[in-house]
């Protein structure tokens, strides 16, 4: 993850009037879609506005938090830290099923990190268009991650079979 940090990321254009904007006219934190939808009503017109209005764009997503804050709270470093537990205890749980050599417990613990990656970022690079290089960084991370985390939990499961 360190040699891939910042990999899809571009700087905002104009970010000082932009930022002011923001400030004005988006009051509550959340996830924001322009062209903005109500995709719980609708009717047929307003569909057909809404997609000509996304073909023609803009179009694009902001998470967006009016409040400032810590870019590494200790609460964001503490649910990370969970998020990384929990996902190699799950891992170690299923290579724990598993009879096979060494290696080949590596490579299922290395399919799980590609299986992350399949089914959440190659959906937000499909359909909310993120860059290519950071849908390729975020596939980098989770395989490594889960090759290197596999090498230590395919080691331990076997003292545990």
């Amino acid at each position: 993850m360190v040699l891939l940090i910042g990999t899809g990321f571009t700087p905002l254009p104009n970010e000082d009037k932009i930022i002011n904007e923001l400030r004005h006219s988006i009051p509550e934190k959340g996830l924001y879609l322009f062209p903005g939808k109500n995709f719980k009503q609708s009717n047929p017109e307003e569909q057909s506005d809404w997609t000509e209005k996304f073909r023609t764009g803009p179009a694009g997503f902001i998470v967006y938090r009016p409040a400032g804050g810590n870019p590494l709270s200790p609460n964001k470093l503490f649910t990370q830290l969970v998020s990384t537990f929990l996902s190699a205890l799950i891992a170690t749980f299923i290579v724990s099923l598993i009879i096979a050599p060494y290696w080949k417990r590596v490579f299922v613990i290395t399919l799980l990190g590609a299986i992350s990656c399949i089914s959440v970022s190659m959906i937000y690079w499909n359909w909310y268009e993120f860059p290519t290089s950071f849908f390729l960084a975020q596939c980098i991370d989770q395989v490594v991650g889960c090759f290197l985390a596999g090498l230590l939990i395919a080691r331990m499961a076997t003292k545990a079979v």
